[in-house]
Parts: C-alpha cells; structure tokens; sequence
C-alpha cells in the first residue's frame, strides 16, 4: 500500500468533513455525523473498490490465489467508482443511525463528496501509472511537463489523465453549489459519471472485462439509472421514457467509438473523441429536459 495516498486520501477526508460541517452548520450533532461518514464511508468505499476489482478481474483473481488477491492492497488493484458506491453507502448507513432520511443527507454531502473524489483524483500522482495514458514520448518533448504528463519509475512520460479527471470533478463540484438546488446527489452523480464516461476512453490502466472498460460501463449504468429515477417519478407524461431511451442509443454510439480508439475499425481517433463529446453534450441536454419534467409534475 501507498502510505503517501494514504496520508493524501486522509487528509482529503478531513478538508472535505470540514467543509460538510461547516454547510450544516445549524444541525445537531453535525461533529458526530462527520465521524460516521468518515468512518463509514472509509470502511464500505475500501470493501466495495475492492470487490468491484475483484468481480472484474476474477480469472486473473483466482489463478494468483483468491484469497491473496482479495486481501491485496496495491493500489492499482482497486475500482475508484467501486470506491464512490461504497462511499455513498456509508453516507446512506450514517443517516439511517442518526435518524435522517437517506437521500435527505446525501444531498447535503453532495457537495463535501465531490471535494473528495476531485482531491483523491489528484492524489494519483503518487501512485506510479495509475490514471495515466500511454505516450510517444520521444515524439512529442514539448508535452513532457506536469500537469499535462508524469514521468514513471523509468523516466517515460505518461498523460496524466487523473489530473483532468480531478478538474472536470471540481467543475462538477461547481456546478453542484451554484446550479443544484434540488436532487443535488443525483444531479452529481449523473455528471460525475458522464465525465468519466469520455476520461475512461483515455486512460491506458483501465481494467477489462472481456472487451469492456468496467468502470466505463459502470458510469454509463450510473447515468442511465438516474434518468430511470426522473422517468419513474414523472408518471402520466408523454415520451415518459423517452430520456432513458436515449441514454441505450448513447451507449450504443460508445461502443462503436471504442472499437474505433483500439483500433478494431479504422477510424479517425479525434474525429471519433468529437463525436463522443457531442455525444456526451446530448446526455447532458437529456438530463436537464428530465430533470425539469420531473420537477414540473410535482
């Protein structure tokens, strides 16, 4: 294990408790709700990033020792989006034992979780290759600086994706503090997943399962099932489906565009990232028209 990202990861936990803290300020035993969440969604994130790993890679699992591979803490053996479920979970747990509804407070964490996930995207920086992407670095000099890149233990210079994993995650964080009034857990998450959906195509450490990108498809899931919520509580509306039925066709699109990027059709690769972007933007539109639907037929 790292120490480094763990010291990181900690004191990313406590910036971001301190800023939940101080936005519920007014609420009872707001110090002990942040214990628990701390505590909680250290433990359950851990577990859940490890088992998502786990199920994903289980050939390769199991013919190391199962149970050397389960208690394996590298930290390249870990799904950060295992790790985001699991945290959410402990959030979910921690209202349940201080008597608040569930949903009630993973809005009011939403913002304090993004902090969190956008400084634990920044710390990869300490852990050699993870969040990276391949380069030619001898052909192209001019991009051998960080943040645009990292070298690894053999002077390669590698894209340093995490750092624009992290960016696009405080643009979200903004976003959740000027823009989110309602659903702001939700409205997050969906956000949080769609930027990853573009920023999994990038990264050359992604885990696969068969020819799938796991966590890719994970945030694809992701953003599908909360327009699934929009559309469930929009009853008796016209086209009631019509956002998640776009979300398949989406899917649709990204599938194609990564046998484009791995070279299975011959394509042009930024022309392929355009469409993908555009792609991304129709999501984004999606959710907005469903979201104030939903909100309409209140």
């Amino acid at each position: 294990m790292n120490l480094q990202y763990v010291w990181w990861y900690l004191g990313a936990l406590a910036i971001s408790l301190g800023l939940f803290a101080w936005m519920q300020r007014r609420e009872k035993g707001v110090l002990a709700q942040c214990l628990l969440i701390g505590l909680l969604g250290t433990l359950l994130g851990g577990a859940l990033a490890k088992l998502v790993y786990y199920l994903a890679m289980i050939d390769f699992m199991v013919m190391n020792g199962w149970l050397r591979s389960l208690t394996d803490v590298t930290m390249g053996t870990f799904s950060y989006y295992g790790g985001v479920a699991g945290f959410c979970l402990g959030v979910a747990l921690s209202a349940r034992l201080t008597r608040r509804k569930p949903m009630e407070l993973l809005d009011a964490f939403a913002p304090a979780g993004l902090l969190l996930a956008a400084l634990a995207r920044f710390g990869e920086v300490m852990l050699d290759g993870v969040g990276t992407r391949d380069m030619l670095y001898w052909e192209h000099p001019e991009h051998c600086f960080f943040p645009l890149a990292v070298s690894n233990e053999y002077g390669e210079w590698l894209y340093a994706v995490f750092m624009l994993e992290g960016l696009l995650t405080l643009a979200v964080f903004a976003l959740c503090l000027t823009r989110f009034r309602r659903r702001r857990f939700l409205r997050s998450l969906f956000y949080l997943c769609l930027m990853q959906i573009f920023c999994e195509s990038l990264r050359s450490d992604s885990f696969t399962w068969l020819f799938v990108k796991v966590e890719q498809l994970l945030c694809m899931l992701g953003a599908t099932g909360v327009l699934l919520v929009y559309c469930v509580k929009t009853p008796g509306v016209r086209r009631r489906w019509l956002p998640v039925v776009y979300c398949f066709l989406a899917a649709a699109v990204f599938v194609v565009l990564e046998f484009v990027f791995n070279g299975k059709i011959h394509f042009s690769h930024p022309l392929g990232y355009g469409i993908m972007v555009l792609t991304l933007l129709g999501l984004s539109l999606d959710e907005t028209w469903a979201f104030r639907r939903m909100e309409a037929s209140r």
